[in-house]
């Protein structure tokens, strides 16, 4: 672990913290409780990159410091930040305070935040150390869902506005994309996510990511299997891959060497050989891979997503799949 002992943390927080005191506050709840916080966050800490981090910096708020990933070179990055945004921590004032899941307390307590957000993936013990330095809120976004875990951070960091702006603009799109499809709900899909090295296939019922997000906005059917799903998302057995055929099914690649669409497509291989025989949709030329930044947690994400699937399924002709009863 790379955070250092909470002693230390929160004697540095306790000498750092004071410009903060005098911020105007209001009350808010959230997973891990309620917290006064600032009504304008100047100095915000995102516990994850992707999750948290993009999304605050894509509304415009005050985000000082990030965890993020290490690369096989040693190099410290955002993950989909150049993708999504094109940013990273070389060329934005976003400064490293570990990975995700080994966040540096010390380094947090030195950017002097006022407000800290991280995710249920955050250890419990890290999130109480922190609460010595900034109020340090859990937002479950596996619970809540893309939209409403967008319109929560754009919340607590003051940014209401910009969000609501933004989603409204989306949902305007999407309903001129149902113009174009007709009925949606005649229309299956599926949204999965192969992992490069084939080990491990994940299918998504509901809206946790972009891609899916869209889907369900749009109205899509769901193959029974994957409607009958309880959690939004579930591990898939290489031996049910013919349950998820659908009219599309979507995946995903990452602009990226290990995971480019010839790699991903050759993982499917791998975990299911002859996988595309079983579905409909991939004999048909309907499985189509999109780029990540279509998969993530953001507006881009949204746009992009909807702009994609109205490419690839708006005014052309399809093969229909036929579910047996």
């Amino acid at each position: 672990m790379l955070f250092r002992t909470a002693f230390a943390a929160i004697t540095l927080a306790l000498g750092l913290a004071l410009p903060a005191l005098a911020q105007e506050t209001r009350s808010v709840t959230a997973a891990n409780g309620t917290f006064d916080i600032p009504v304008a966050p100047q100095r915000i800490v995102a516990l994850n990159d992707q999750i948290v981090a993009l999304p605050l910096y894509e509304l415009g708020a005050a985000l000082v410091g990030s965890a993020g990933r290490v690369d096989a070179d040693g190099k410290t990055y955002l993950r989909g930040g150049m993708d999504t945004l094109g940013i990273d921590y070389s060329n934005t004032d976003i400064r490293y305070v570990g990975q995700f899941n080994a966040i540096d307390v010390e380094a947090i307590a030195a950017l002097q935040p006022d407000l800290i957000i991280g995710g249920t993936y955050t250890d419990p013990a890290v999130i109480d150390q922190l609460q010595a330095i900034a109020p340090t809120l859990v937002v479950d976004n596996g619970a809540l869902g893309l939209v409403e875990t967008l319109r929560t951070l754009a919340d607590v960091s003051g940014q209401s506005g910009n969000f609501e702006a933004r989603h409204q603009r989306y949902l305007d799109n999407v309903e001129r994309t149902k113009s174009y499809l007709g009925d949606t709900s005649a229309i299956s899909a599926t949204m999965t996510f192969m992992f490069p090295a084939g080990e491990e296939l994940w299918v998504y019922r509901a809206n946790l990511g972009a891609i899916a997000q869209v889907l369900s906005d749009l109205g899509f059917a769901q193959p029974t299997a994957v409607a009958a799903l309880e959690a939004t998302q579930a591990s898939w057995s290489a031996e049910l891959i013919q349950d998820l055929d659908a009219d599309f099914i979507f995946g995903f690649y990452r602009q990226q060497p290990d995971a480019t669409p010839e790699a991903v497509r050759a993982a499917y291989e791998k975990f299911a050989p002859g996988w595309c025989q079983a579905l409909t949709a991939c004999q048909k030329g309907q499985m189509v891979l999109l780029p990540g930044p279509a998969f993530g947690s953001t507006m881009a994400g949204l746009d992009l997503a909807l702009d994609l699937v109205e490419t690839h399924v708006a005014g052309r002709s399809f093969v229909p799949f036929q579910e047996a009863k």
